[in-house]
């Protein structure tokens, strides 16, 4: 078999045409690569360090929060940010001065906001909130002098009532650095909530933040976007505040001290949480200064405070029909039982006065409570002891938390004898449990707590748990046994501090309302010294709470007005007219 042999000629020729065509393309290749890197090699490098990658952040809409009614206490409103990227800058105090200029702060504070930077050294600062449509435009008029700045839009808080609702709504601030640390996510400007519904929901109300990968040039104009994540915005709630009776509450307890709180005594909705004086949380949003910080803090009013659930007191005559139920359940003291009062007592070898200098004569139950007869409730402490006394207050649940879960709630104060060594490091001594029978001593409470006692007594025996927006599941409600003879009598007194002839709250028979006045001391006084006379530190505070309308409790108000004197002189008015505003009678 012949083998077939085949010219390799033109392989070869192919072979070197595809050689000489590969060579010419490289050899084009390097001459591009030269032309580029050597001839014009600086253009491009300067070309390259002016296109930059910015991250935007794009602020997610907060949900906004309505009260029961649907009135909106805590909205947004569409604004223009201002953001400096510090890195970009080729002349940063000449920026500042800039932005100084604008109206946006002083430079010093415009310089501590840049050194005081957090989270991300690449993330943006941000330097002004809210601008004017004249601030934008001179911005992006001098782009090209201040390319690291970037105006971007985005929401602000805003809180149309002000300080009617602040303690309660709340505010919003800007995020710790831990808290930036546990998100990178986070912009360095990211704001949470600070108190009040704001924080207690933070989660749902604040969404998620979005953000844009921006490639911008050398003055800022962009160019093109590398990435984008859109935000998604918060949920919006419904409290259970009424905003009518907030205003009712706040109107009348005008300039003094003090807190209100009303509640459903079924389901335990608030209906009114205000705590005087309040302040405005829209400062916190147009950005507080340091100086002006300090002056609201250091306030000798201390309108930071929510009075409402931080502040504690004795709770004065307030006290009694717990301790009246208390006592008819021990068996300490019969239904019948009476007592003659002559403006005072002995026990344990010391005085003790009623308030009623003159005396009551004799007084029952009923009768004690409706003209809050001192000497009827000390014999009752003192029959039933420190112990016992000390425990029915605990049924009651005063002494912890009423489970509202606002931060800073005070649980109060019950003294005991184990207290005392405890805390005091001193010995119980037999006269205190008969300052406490009538709320005075050793045991401190909250408005709420107060609110919460007498809504119990308004339902016949159940412990709501007060809230501010609606739980998923309702949580069990401790119900309280008496015997009902027992809560009819003690209701019955009561009715006849607002509805009887000698009622201390009488100012109020005009309503159907069932309550109790108090006062509590703050300091010894000198006899028969006027109360106008006094400083206003040393005054009584003031005490009422009460239900309405008598037959079908749906409203239970408390009253405390710090240093304001008698609680039916200046407490129990506040509570009719909160009451009047519910029932419709203003």
């Amino acid at each position: 078999m012949s083998r077939i042999r085949e010219d390799p000629e033109p392989l070869r020729r192919r072979t070197a045409a595809a050689i000489v065509g590969v060579s010419l393309m490289l050899f084009l290749l390097l001459l591009r690569l030269a032309y580029l890197q050597i001839i014009n090699g600086a253009q491009w490098q300067e070309a390259a360090e002016n296109n930059r990658v910015r991250r935007i952040p794009v602020g997610s809409e907060r949900g906004r929060i309505f009260d029961r009614r649907g009135s909106i206490v805590a909205e947004n409103q569409p604004a223009w940010q201002l953001l400096l990227f510090p890195d970009e800058a080729q002349a940063l105090d000449q920026s500042i001065l800039f932005l100084s200029r604008l109206d946006l702060g002083s430079a010093a504070s415009l310089h501590e906001r840049v050194r005081g930077r957090r989270g991300n050294p690449m993330a943006p600062i941000l330097m002004g909130e809210d601008l004017t449509w004249e601030q934008v435009a001179s911005v992006r008029a001098h782009q090209g002098d201040y390319p690291e700045l970037s105006v971007v839009s985005g929401w602000r808080r805003h809180y149309p009532f002000g300080g009617l609702t602040a303690h309660a709504v709340g505010y919003l601030r800007l995020a710790r650095q831990e808290e930036l640390l546990a998100h990178p996510e986070w912009m360095p400007d990211t704001h949470v909530g600070a108190i009040g519904v704001e924080a207690l929901f933070d989660e749902s109300l604040g969404g998620e933040q979005g953000e844009r990968w921006i490639v911008t040039n050398a003055i800022g104009r962009q160019l093109g976007m590398v990435h984008s994540r859109q935000p998604s915005a918060g949920t919006d709630i419904s409290v259970t505040l009424d905003i009518g009776l907030q205003s009712a509450a706040a109107q009348a307890l005008g300039d003094e001290s003090g807190a209100v709180v009303a509640l459903d005594p079924i389901s335990g909705a608030v209906r009114v949480l205000y705590s005087s004086p309040s302040f405005d949380p829209n400062v916190f949003v147009e950005g507080l200064s340091l100086d002006d910080w300090r002056l609201l803090r250091d306030d000798p009013e201390h309108p930071l405070q929510n009075r409402a659930i931080q502040g504690v007191y004795p709770p004065g005559s307030t006290i009694k029909p717990m301790l009246a139920l208390a006592g008819l359940t021990e068996g300490t003291i019969s239904p019948n039982w009476r007592t003659y009062c002559r403006g005072a007592i002995t026990l344990f070898n010391h005085p003790f006065r009623c308030w009623r200098r003159g005396g009551h004569g004799t007084v029952g139950l009923e009768k004690a409570l409706e003209v809050s007869c001192d000497v009827y409730f000390y014999q009752l402490g003192q029959q039933m002891g420190i112990e016992a006394l000390a425990r029915w207050l605990s049924v009651f649940e005063f002494g912890k938390t009423t489970g509202l879960g606002l931060a800073n709630e005070h649980s109060g104060l019950i003294g005991t004898p184990e207290w005392s060594r405890r805390v005091r490091g001193t010995p119980w001594y037999p006269g205190e449990v008969i300052s406490m029978s009538i709320g005075q001593g050793p045991v401190l409470v909250t408005v709420l707590q107060m609110a919460r006692g007498f809504a119990a007594l308004a339902n016949h025996g159940r412990l709501i748990r007060p809230f501010l927006v609606e739980r998923e599941s309702s949580e069990p409600q401790p119900q309280l046994t008496f015997d009902a003879n027992h809560f009819n009598r003690v209701i019955s007194g009561l009715t006849a501090v607002t509805q009887g002839r000698e009622g201390t709250a009488r100012s109020l028979a005009y309503l159907p309302i069932a309550g109790k006045t108090g006062t509590a001391q703050v300091a010894r006084l000198q006899d028969d010294v006027p109360v106008e006379k006094l400083d206003r530190r040393l005054r009584h505070h003031a005490w009422f709470v009460g239900w309405a309308p008598l037959d079908k409790p749906s409203l239970v108000v408390a009253v405390l007005v710090e240093h304001g004197g008698g609680g039916a002189a200046i407490a129990a008015p506040v509570a009719g007219k909160v009451i009047a505003a519910h029932l419709g009678r203003q």
